[in-house]
């Protein structure tokens, strides 16, 4: 009996080549998928940065602008933390990006009392910061005393100035006139026509005429503006 030759017929192995172009593609599938993982990853990291690098600008931006909006120094501000009424509602977008140049190319949006009282773009997320804030309204009112002995009124609510109009009669001679302890207008020849003064609004002030007679109702006027506050929340969300 033949015997069958092992190196021929069909119990014979696969090529070599065959086996290689079978591992070559195996190695190269792999390497493609690690290679689109590795890409996945470093978008991913660096849309991580990206983004935590925005959130640092917005933080920062929205505290500062907060910051600066309820400090002495702003013109919206009658002192730190009191906003200035009239100051606020002509408040706009424009004024803040140029005082502010950390708003350029941002949106934001600046809230009193959750009413919005100026906005750039549309911001839809973003960081918001909050101040708790005075919201103070100066309305002028004016008081004609009738004076009962010592030459002295007291104004009824403090306020930073007064007009004084002073019209005696012509046997009266008001020579000085004093805010509390401080000599505020003064004329040895007689104080006649119409003064401001500047006073300190964090007083009541009582003032005295030094004259050489007792003066009578009309014979002085005082015109003053006393304030009203009332507490609010100021927020400022700056998005991008």
């Amino acid at each position: 009996m033949n015997q069958a030759d092992p190196r021929s017929g069909g119990g014979r192995d696969p090529p070599r080549t065959s086996r290689a172009q079978a591992n070559l593609a195996a190695l190269a599938a792999a390497l493609l998928a690690l290679t689109t993982v590795t890409v996945l990853g470093v978008a991913a990291a660096n849309g991580a940065l990206v983004g935590e690098f925005r959130d640092a600008g917005e933080r920062h931006a929205a505290t500062a602008v907060a910051d600066r909006i309820v400090g002495d120094a702003s013109p919206v501000t009658n002192r730190s933390n009191v906003l200035d009424r009239g100051a606020v509602a002509s408040l706009d977008a424009a004024t803040l990006r140029s005082r502010y140049p950390t708003l350029d190319g941002r949106s934001f949006r600046v809230t009193v009392g959750g009413r919005v009282v100026a906005a750039a773009g549309t911001p839809s997320g973003g960081t918001t910061r909050h101040r708790v804030v005075l919201v103070e309204r100066r309305r002028n009112e004016t008081v004609t005393p009738s004076f009962s002995g010592p030459n002295r009124i007291t104004l009824p609510r403090r306020t930073p100035w007064a007009r004084l109009d002073i019209g005696p009669p012509d046997n009266v001679s008001v020579g000085a006139v004093r805010a509390n302890d401080r000599v505020v207008l003064r004329d040895p020849d007689g104080l006649d026509g119409r003064y401001t003064v500047s006073l300190s609004r964090r007083e009541t002030v009582q003032f005295t005429f030094v004259a050489n007679n007792s003066l009578d109702r009309g014979d002085v006027t005082l015109a003053f503006a006393p304030s009203n506050t009332t507490k609010a929340r100021l927020g400022v969300t700056v998005d991008g």
